[in-house]
């Protein structure tokens, strides 16, 4: 279709945003980072921790890690989270690091340590 109003050029695109991507850790900075154990209280008394899980790559592998840490006693959530390997428990007492282990180990990936 022609241009009504000869001589009026149409404003060009705006250009696509970009997207960051951020390195996953190095496998010595991993190590580092699961040496130290955090666990950070809330104002409501819930703690949350979060772990490092290799080997999930999709939603699929979320929810299998999320159901089972989430059968651990007094935890009141959890998010898995594929692209970066993290999971965050959110619970009313410090979690057993032996239980969430066995816990992902039962959904089938394993716990590196925390992050």
């Amino acid at each position: 279709m022609r241009h009504l109003l000869r001589g009026t050029r149409m404003p060009a695109p705006a250009p696509a945003p970009t997207r960051t991507r951020t390195a996953p850790p190095k496998e010595n900075e991993m190590a580092t980072q699961s040496e130290t154990p955090q666990q950070t209280p809330s104002a409501e008394g819930l703690i949350t921790a979060v772990y490092q899980v290799t080997g999930m790559t999709c939603g699929h592998c979320e929810g299998a890690v999320a159901q089972e840490v989430g059968e651990l006693a007094g935890v009141s959530s959890v998010r898995a989270e594929a692209a970066t390997g993290r999971v965050t428990v959110v619970s009313a007492a410090p979690l057993d690091d032996a239980e969430v282990r066995a816990a992902v180990d039962e959904a089938g990936y394993e716990l590196v340590g925390r992050a």
